[in-house]
């Protein structure tokens, strides 16, 4: 639960303010976390000046740097990445507050020892795997919500506000245009380094509540940050139904909104897959897309970079030198023989490239 601030209330006296201070010291402490009382301590603390606290916590200046990527699935996604100094503050916050805090058991996206193999193994073999996902995952997560997130910890209100306003942006892309909204519509962005952890402790309720409703019906559930996985090792077909109304209730009343274009039911006779590992009967990668990996790396080997693309990536050798590695946390024993091809080539040709456009 959430501490309240009594002095909010026409009822606070003294002695409530002093025993909601011992309470949420006592909060702090029991997370292993260090007290701040004011903007001075917090600047002090961060190393930087009070002056470059107050500007980087401000509504009006445009803190962050916004670049499209590709998606996997087509079109293209707006991160917002923050400017240097923004950045450093974003990851103290990340260093000293949040990486200490734990997280549910059943995230795996953004987490020390956990990936998208520790995401896929809990699903491998079953009879019935329900995809879904999470819609404008971290836009969702409101500047209140990380507020309270923070005042959660034992963090005062004013503290909480400071955190809250460095870690959401008042930016967003529409129709690949970069505005301002009100700043009571703050949000998470996509690049501070801070937003996944953020997204993950919010997730605490969310992760717990789908847990109970999946093992109360025969499933196991976990979260890849905005993806959400089910599976079943026995026949469930006739409790999936219940299944997907009760998480989407759930869901909505996390304030999140799933994304129906893309919820998924995959039974055993047709390609299973979670966040793009194949389960079906052990974590894979599909071999058409194995097989054109090898051909583009043997094409580069042999003509050099010229003409050659691996994805959507402006970046060839970032793009194979990436996938790669994908394929060796999947199959290393496939991967090995990749990252070997892929070494030789940077030795031939060099591995020099940009790709990042800022506009």
């Amino acid at each position: 639960m959430y501490s309240k601030n009594l002095s909010t209330t026409p009822l606070a006296t003294e002695s409530n303010l002093e025993k909601l201070q011992t309470d949420n010291l006592g909060l702090l402490r029991s997370h292993g976390l260090s007290e701040y009382n004011t903007t001075e301590e917090i600047a002090f603390a961060m190393g930087i000046t009070l002056e470059k606290l107050c500007f980087l916590a401000t509504t009006t200046t445009r803190h962050y740097l916004p670049f499209k990527i590709s998606k996997k699935t087509g079109g293209e996604r707006i991160i917002f990445a923050p400017k240097p100094e923004l950045k450093a503050a974003q990851r103290w916050i990340l260093e000293n507050i949040l990486e200490k805090l734990e997280i549910h058991n059943a995230a795996h996206g953004f987490c020390k020892n956990r990936s998208i193999v520790t995401n896929a193994k809990p699903h491998i073999g079953a009879n019935v795997i329900v995809n879904l996902d999470l819609k404008n995952f971290f836009q969702s997560i409101s500047y209140n919500r990380v507020k309270e997130l923070f005042c959660g910890f034992g963090y005062s209100e004013p503290t909480a506000t400071i955190f809250g306003l460095i870690c959401t942006t008042a930016e967003i892309a529409i129709n690949g245009q970069i505005n301002y909204i009100a700043s009571e519509n703050r949000h998470l962005p996509q690049g501070s380094p801070a937003s996944p952890a953020i997204s993950n402790l919010i997730c605490r309720n969310l992760d717990s509540r789908l847990t109970a409703i999946a093992e109360n019906l025969g499933f196991c559930y976990t979260r890849y940050a905005d993806d959400l996985t089910f599976s079943a090792s026995e026949n469930a077909s006739s409790k999936i139904s219940n299944l997907i109304k009760n998480t989407k209730f759930i869901i909505h009343s996390e304030n999140f909104t799933v994304n129906d274009n893309k919820t998924k039911i995959s039974g055993k006779s047709v390609q299973q897959e979670v966040t793009g590992v194949i389960v079906n009967t052990q974590l894979n990668i599909s071999k058409k897309t194995l097989k054109a990996f090898r051909a583009t790396l043997y094409q580069i080997e042999q003509e050099g970079l010229s003409g050659k693309s691996w994805g959507k990536s402006t970046n060839l050798i970032a793009a194979i030198t990436g996938f790669a590695n994908y394929v060796a946390m999947i199959n290393p024993n496939k991967g090995a023989e990749f990252k070997s091809s892929v070494e030789r080539i940077k030795q031939k040709y060099g591995d020099s490239q940009t790709d990042e456009v800022h506009f």
